[in-house]
């Protein structure tokens, strides 16, 4: 009896595990720059993003041309200047300086903040297209090629059908 039960214990060990073996899991790939680049979203956030640059830019071009002014004051008058007031004067230029760059990474982290926020939703959107996509056709696993991922030619393009998920022509 006991060897009749080991038996078929074994029997029924090896079917599983051949089945399991048979049992491929389905693989896919997408790229997903593309796929966002392709969002209506992603084209008004790269607007929205290029006026706001824009605002930016011009009150540092404001800076700027305050600075080229005392720069050439400071030029124009450094001949006839005491000691003392040239020092002053240098000083305050350099601190003009120092305010332009100041804000200029100010301006770069205010312009990267404002892109994570405007991207951040239409990257969820379109990880959960994908996502839906794969769970419809049973796909357990999505590469991004856009990433210099090697793709197999057996594996399925996801790029048509998420669009289509999204409402991309």
């Amino acid at each position: 009896m006991i060897k009749i039960c080991t038996i078929a214990l074994l029997v029924s060990f090896g079917t599983l595990i051949s089945t399991r073996s048979n049992a491929q899991a389905k693989i896919a790939y997408i790229n997903m720059q593309q796929l966002i680049s392709s969002m209506p979203e992603a084209k008004r956030a790269y607007d929205t993003l290029q006026v706001f640059e824009q605002e930016l830019n011009k009150d540092g071009q404001m800076l700027m041309t305050e600075f080229q002014a005392k720069v050439a004051a400071y030029q124009k008058d450094e001949p006839t200047l005491k000691a003392d007031i040239k020092e002053v004067r240098l000083k305050e230029l350099e601190a003009s300086k120092t305010n332009i760059e100041d804000y200029k990474e100010r301006m770069e982290q205010k312009i990267a903040a404002r892109e994570q926020k405007l991207t951040i939703p239409i990257i969820a959107k379109a990880k959960k297209a994908v996502s839906d996509v794969a769970a419809e056709k049973g796909i357990v696993c999505v590469l991004d090629n856009s990433k210099d991922i090697v793709v197999s030619a057996t594996c399925e393009d996801l790029l048509a059908p998420a669009k289509l998920k999204l409402g991309i022509k």
